[in-house]
């Protein structure tokens, strides 16, 4: 994949969202010819939410705006109905708040423990020391798989984000390798010792079916693999950027310290105030949209982080407001395809604000230096704080 992976420093809260607010107010949409091939770009809260819901025009054939003509799957993001319906349906059970709330305690006994150790050493960095750590232990929480596993897992992700050292494109080929096989070596063993199938999600697709067949092993490590990788970069980036904001901004964070009840509502703001994913999707026929003339197989990149601040949809959107309400931000995507994992991310964030502000209530940003981020400025790589 053809994708800028550059890290480089730079002041996140900064130009860039100038840029952006200006390219949104100019250009209700775009094509950004800066890559090969070129893509379209939505600009505006509400029609990237009536592209979200067209979905025979704007196909999840491909989900990378670079990437039109992917040799990989992603199951089930790169699905359309009926099939992607049936392909959610296999794993929707395990995301689903009454799944996400069972764990809860033990999430929390997890985020205490990480947390409580740090606390008394005085400073961290909080992406490689919580962040980085964290989303793992809940996802083989809610998989049901072994928590030795964890740090593997990490370790493959990273590789297929490209964030390893060597070359950027053989790391993630290799990384997507070792995944794979991960899987498929989880897969034979549960398939020859299952488990509780409703506990262990491997076991419970050994024995799904689709469309009344075994469901194939290509299928079901697609469906893995997606699952995996996309509940532990986003994730840590987005408990970077609630920390970073509430440790620049000295009102927000007492205010939850003194009303830990304002979190959940903080969280969606902070959500939309600083989103990490904008999805892409394949134009599947000629059409006219909003003027915007949008060919067969062109791609069109959602652009949430402009949505976000599109103040037709929500007043002083360049402000933080953690009260705010209503709050119909697209952080996670919306439609059928809205993230599968959000109600597990969201759970994430409230508990690490909740347990973080009561054992660590003030902090500060430990460096005068510009932060490191990646993947076009939306990933910090490093966050350092202080205390005591």
């Amino acid at each position: 994949m053809d994708l800028d992976l550059s890290s480089r420093r730079i002041e996140p809260a900064g130009t860039q969202w100038q840029e952006i607010d200006e390219l949104r107010e100019k250009h209700r949409y775009f094509k950004n010819t800066h890559t090969d091939p070129g893509y379209w770009v939505l600009t505006r809260h509400e029609d990237i939410l009536e592209a979200y819901r067209d979905w025979e025009t704007f196909t999840n054939a491909s989900v990378i705006a670079v990437d039109p003509n992917p040799s990989y799957r992603m199951l089930p993001s790169m699905s359309d109905p009926p099939v992607h319906a049936h392909y959610r349906k296999l794993v929707n059970s395990w995301f689903a708040p009454p799944a996400v709330e069972r764990h809860r305690d033990a999430l929390r006994s997890h985020a205490r423990t990480l947390i409580g150790e740090l606390a008394v050493q005085g400073r961290t960095d909080f992406m490689a020391d919580y962040a980085d750590i964290y989303p793992s232990y809940a996802l083989m929480l809610i998989l049901g798989l072994p928590l030795e596993d964890a740090a593997f897992i990490r370790e493959c992700s990273h590789r297929i984000s490209g964030h390893s050292a060597g070359s950027a494109t053989d790391a993630m080929k290799q990384g997507r390798i070792d995944f794979e096989a991960y899987w498929q070596g989880l897969i034979d063993d549960r398939r020859a010792y299952p488990r509780d199938p409703g506990a262990d999600l491997v076991t419970h697709l050994t024995q799904a079916s689709l469309g009344g067949d075994v469901l194939p092993d290509r299928d079901m490590i697609d469906l893995l693999v997606t699952i995996a990788h996309g509940a532990l970069d986003t994730t840590k980036a987005q408990l970077g950027w609630c920390l970073y904001h509430l440790a620049k901004t000295p009102d927000d964070r007492a205010w939850l310290v003194r009303d830990p009840e304002i979190i959940p509502s903080a969280v969606e703001e902070l959500l939309r105030a600083y989103p990490i994913i904008s999805m892409a999707r394949k134009v599947s026929r000629d059409t006219d949209f909003h003027g915007c003339p949008m060919k067969a197989g062109d791609m069109v990149l959602l652009s949430t982080q402009a949505a976000a601040r599109d103040p037709r949809s929500f007043p002083d959107a360049d402000q933080v407001k953690l009260g705010r309400s209503p709050n119909r931000h697209i952080a996670f995507g919306a439609s059928r395809h809205r993230c599968l994992g959000s109600h597990l991310a969201r759970a994430e964030l409230i508990v690490t604000l909740e347990e973080w502000h009561r054992l660590i209530p003030d902090y500060r940003i430990d460096t005068d230096k510009q932060l490191l981020a990646s993947a076009g400025n939306i990933v910090l790589q490093e966050l350092p704080l202080s205390w005591l």
